[in-house]
Parts: C-alpha cells; structure tokens; sequence
C-alpha cells in the first residue's frame, strides 16, 4: 500500500480543482467529480496539501500518466517513490511524469526517471489581424469543414494512421476531445484526409491536434487546416493561439512558423520510468 498519497475525499476536489483548470486537465470542475467517482485513486492529495491527478497515458499502453503533480521540487522523489506503488497496483508497468520545464527535470531523474519526450511550445500572438481575411482556399479537391463526434470512426482512423503508438489517441480520448473541442475536418473525395482539435478559453486559444493522413502529407492539406483554426479562432474573439509539439518533429515546426508562429523561450520534457 502507498503511504504519502491517498485517495482525495469529495471535500478535497474544491482545493484540487484550481490547480487542475490551471493545467487544463479538465473542461470544468463536474468533470473532475466525475472522473474521481469514477476511479477515486486516479486524484490523490497528501496531508502537506499536495496532489496529484493519475491516469492511463493510453489504453493501448501499459503506461501511468501523471497528469498533474503539486509539490515541492524537494517533495517530487517521495511522491514519485509512491506513485510507483500506486501504478503496480493498477496494473501498469510503467510510470510518465507530466511536462516539466526543462530545467525543472532533475527531481524526477533522481527518482530515476528518464526524459523520454521533449516539447517545444509555439505561440501566434496576432490572431486580432485575422478577424477580417479570408481563411484561404484549400488544396484542390480538398473540402474543409467542421465535424461533430459522429466523425470519430474516420478521424481515429486518420489519428492511428498519422501518429506512432505512443502518441496516437486512444478512442476514449478522441470521444472526449471531439465533444468538448472544435474539429476541423478536410475531405477528398468525401474522406477524411486530416483534421484539427483546438479549444477556446476567454481569448485564448490552443490547438491541441493537427492530423493529416500519411499519405496526403505535403500536399498543402495541413496549412489549410491551420488556417482555418486560426481564422475560426480569431472570428471568436482570440487574441493568441498556443501548441506544442516534439523538438524533432522539424516538418511540423517549419508549418507552425510560416504559418506565424514564434517559439516560446525553454522546452519542456515528460520523463519515463523503467519497468516498474
């Protein structure tokens, strides 16, 4: 049994609930509820007030994701230490930090973990100019428009095909993502080719997923698609849109940059444990 962390009570998820919609893990704080009567050792609190919020990275994977961890960079080891003891009682084999700033790593690689993935953050700061110009003409032959989660069977087959295992969505994430996110989806011949999963909060936007099928890549589709979330963005009010994607990912970040995107100062990584 696990010893630092416990279960949240219900009067615990009203002090959890702000640093969770600070790290939008969830659309509202009933989300949370719910996902804490659901499984309740997936929010777990500490009698120091600290928290962690746990749950599968993918059900295709054997991995524990820490969502969101609350503590003190001293305090991170010991709680990773019982973390460890949390996911071999769920089953899982391995254990993935949340994204940390870069330098910000070191507490979890004295736990023992390993950087496993690292991500560079891109920011359009204009979207005000936006407003008023067209969103652009897609490739020919391609049709863009946006979906409702009756298309989740062609956009998971898109995001499977598009994205290795480790970061391709799971069906369960995807029935979430596209009925609380905006999806933009691009047709060839009525099929579904790419799409796009942004949200917007306040005057804030972030695009959360650019998709395009393995086979149309290169062909102008994913511009379009970026475009179109960012016109879509500015029309509702944003003044600035933010994603991340991998540092390696080079195809993708000169998109992000001729498209107006700057790079945000430092990376962050997510770290990986051995089996557990």
């Amino acid at each position: 049994m696990s010893g630092v962390t416990h279960p949240a009570a219900r009067e615990d998820l009203g002090w959890v609930w702000p640093a969770a919609a600070a790290s939008h893990l969830f659309a509202d704080a009933g989300e949370l509820t719910s996902e804490w009567e659901s499984a309740p050792w997936r929010v777990r609190v500490t009698a120091k007030g600290e928290a962690a919020v746990l749950g599968p990275w993918r059900t295709h994977l054997p991995i524990m994701a820490i969502r969101g961890m609350w503590c003190s960079g001293s305090r991170v080891p010991l709680l990773l230490e019982d973390l460890r003891v949390v996911a071999r009682q769920q089953g899982f084999e391995r254990m993935l930090s949340p994204l940390v700033p870069k330098e910000h790593a070191a507490p979890y690689e004295r736990a023992g973990l390993e950087r496993a993935q690292e991500v560079v953050v891109y920011r359009h700061d204009r979207l005000e100019r936006l407003r008023s110009a067209p969103s652009g003409q897609p490739p020919t032959g391609v049709r863009l428009t946006v979906a409702t989660v009756a298309a989740l069977r062609p956009v998971r087959d898109v995001d499977t095909a598009a994205f290795d295992d480790f970061w391709r969505y799971d069906e369960r994430m995807l029935t979430r993502y596209m009925a609380s996110d905006r999806v933009g989806l691009a047709y060839r011949n009525d099929q579904v080719v790419g799409y796009t999963l942004s949200t917007l909060q306040g005057s804030e936007s972030t695009l959360g997923r650019l998709a395009v099928a393995p086979g149309e890549q290169g062909r102008g589709i994913g511009a379009a698609l970026l475009t179109e979330a960012l016109a879509s963005g500015a029309r509702d009010g944003a003044v600035g849109m933010t994603l991340c994607t991998q540092v390696e990912n080079g195809a993708s970040r000169r998109l992000y940059e001729r498209a107006g995107f700057k790079e945000s100062p430092g990376h962050l990584v997510g770290l990986l444990s051995g089996p557990l």
